[in-house]
This record gives C-alpha cells, sequence and structure tokens, in this order.
C-alpha cells in the first residue's frame, strides 16, 4: 500500500514538473530579421548583413579584442520584439536576413528555439 501512494505521489510530481515547464514556452511561427543584440532593431532592412556578421563574430579578429561578440537575436515584424536566439546555428548564413520561423518561445526568458527557418523572398 505504501507503495503505491509512494508512486502515486511521484507520478503526480512528474506531471506537475512537465505542465510547469511546457507552460513556459509556446510553438511560433514569425516573420522578423536576424540580428545582433547590439544593433537590435536598427537592422531591419535589407542591407545590414555585413554588420551583423561583425557584430556576431566581435572585433578581434581586427584587431578590436574589447568589441564583445555580440548573441543572434530575431526582431519580429509586427511588435519589433527582441528574443534572443539560443541555437544561433540554426540561423547561420541568415545573419541581417528576413525570415519566416517555426520554434519555440519561452516569453519569461525572452528566447526562441529555432526548429525551422527560410528567407523571405520580396
Amino acid at each position: 500500500m505504501k507503495d503505491r501512494i509512494l508512486f502515486l505521489i511521484a507520478a503526480s510530481l512528474i506531471s506537475c514538473l512537465s505542465i510547469a515547464s511546457s507552460a513556459k514556452t509556446k510553438s511560433i511561427t514569425v516573420t522578423g530579421w536576424v540580428s545582433d543584440q547590439a544593433c537590435g532593431a536598427a537592422h531591419t532592412k535589407p542591407g545590414g548583413e555585413d554588420c551583423v556578421r561583425k557584430c556576431l563574430r566581435g572585433g578581434a579578429h581586427v584587431g578590436h579584442p574589447e568589441w564583445k561578440a555580440q548573441r543572434m537575436v530575431l526582431v519580429t515584424d509586427k511588435e519589433q520584439k527582441i528574443w534572443v536566439v539560443e541555437n544561433p546555428e540554426a540561423l547561420k548564413g541568415f545573419e541581417g536576413r528576413h525570415v519566416n520561423i517555426t520554434g519555440q518561445l519561452n516569453a519569461a526568458k525572452k528566447t526562441v528555439r529555432i526548429a525551422t527557418a527560410s528567407e523571405v523572398r520580396s
């Protein structure tokens, strides 16, 4: 009997934890610009690709080690919200580009994990 009660308590705790963790994230499909954390929404138009790549890389390669590498962000079209990209390798090659993405948004952390990405063609 004790074993059954312990099992039910453990199962309840696991269920609560999985519900709580799934409540933190939600699936999204959104259009936006791939930028860097320093420039953010300043690169929400064509032509900023080179600057974004430089900011993501940092300044050590051009003789400025004090210029720190920036994190990749996604700036949404509609609200101009800035979300830090948790897995920047998923957007490699899209730096400074206008993209459609699907992924998991964590509003509490202001991050997004990219599942798929494709460039928006004008």
